[in-house]
């Protein structure tokens, strides 16, 4: 089984965070709304500078990281459908500047108020680590 580690990052702005949404037929959690990050292909890679550089190419924002909130795991499918063990390390992230301009693959992009959160189809990864950190 493959193994993939991955930097995510809660984006706040004020009482917001920013969310994607995965196009139809994106598996493996079809049409739903999800957060960001970037995969560690090296061991020389510094995972503040690979969530930072993914959001500005997936976002067109600016962010910085605030606060490491830890990791978790999930093993399911990846995109080609072979299973694979992932290892989530979770961050909390502020905007800094720019304005949202999604980049391919990415149907849409959102400030949510946190308020609101409980209303939005998470996928599973985002939906615990958005309860972990007691938004939901």
């Amino acid at each position: 089984m493959k193994t993939t580690i991955l930097v995510i990052g809660i984006v706040k702005n004020r009482d917001r965070v920013l969310l994607r949404k995965k196009p139809d037929g994106s598996p493996p959690y079809k049409e739903t709304w999800y957060l960001f990050g970037g995969e560690l292909n090296t061991d020389n890679q510094n995972p503040d500078e690979v969530l930072i550089s993914t959001l500005k190419k997936q976002t067109g924002v600016d962010i910085k990281t605030t606060e490491r909130l830890g990791w978790d795991t999930e093993t399911k499918p990846d995109h080609d459908g072979n299973m694979t063990f992932y290892i989530y390390l979770d961050y909390l992230c502020e905007y800094v500047s720019g304005n949202l301009v999604p980049a391919e693959g990415i149907e849409k992009l959102e400030w949510v108020p946190i308020e609101q959160l409980s209303s939005y189809d998470l996928v599973p990864p985002s939906r615990k680590l958005f309860k972990k950190i007691g938004y939901l």
